[in-house]
């Protein structure tokens, strides 16, 4: 009942703010709500990204660099060209998982932003006049975002299942002596 009767007041009350602003805005909404569905989905591949492995993974080769460097000496072409694989991805993990917690935040701080600006178009506080410039900014800002995240995230998943998969032989190359250049001296 009491739900029934919130409902009622919370119709009533739209209604009258609708009929009250005079100006219809359904396509300035419909604009900003296009760009909260581009902004969803870009929050949606940040979170397609397996955390718990991207920082597993981070770690991992922050100290496999730290491990090689400590035997100070260098590995073979072969053995370089095989560690490659994993310590040449560093830069793209370390950025992705330093950035991750930033990038959430921006997506948080913009949705918050559209929320209100279409919260203002429908009290009418904004008028259609002033609409293109909020919009713009606003549009600024979801597109800056979906590009860091798609630049961070592109192919990462991939990326990670395969240095989970090749962990163990990337540990044994590091460990074995073979693998530098003193052995063969």
């Amino acid at each position: 009942m009491f739900k029934n009767i919130t409902l009622i007041t919370l119709i009533t009350i739209s209604s009258i703010s609708l009929f009250s602003c005079g100006e219809d805005y359904t396509n300035e909404i419909g604009h900003v709500d296009g760009l909260i569905k581009i902004l969803d989905s870009s929050e949606e591949v940040l979170h397609d990204v397996d955390t718990a492995t991207l920082f597993e993974m981070t770690i991992f080769v922050k100290e496999s660099i730290a491990k090689i460097k400590s035997k100070n000496d260098t590995l073979t072409k072969e053995a370089a060209l095989e560690a490659d694989q994993f310590v040449g991805r560093l830069k793209s993990l370390y950025g992705l998982s330093k950035n991750y917690n930033k990038y959430q935040q921006e997506i948080d701080l913009i949705r918050t932003q559209l929320n209100n600006l279409k919260q203002d178009l429908n009290n009418g506080i904004i008028s259609k006049e002033q609409f293109p410039a909020y919009y713009e900014i606003e549009q600024g800002g979801v597109i800056s975002i979906n590009d860091k995240i798609n630049h961070a995230t592109n192919g990462m998943s991939n990326r990670l299942d395969k240095m989970k998969e090749n962990k163990a032989a990337f540990e044994k190359l590091i460990d074995d002596p073979k693998s530098y250049t003193s052995y063969y001296k």
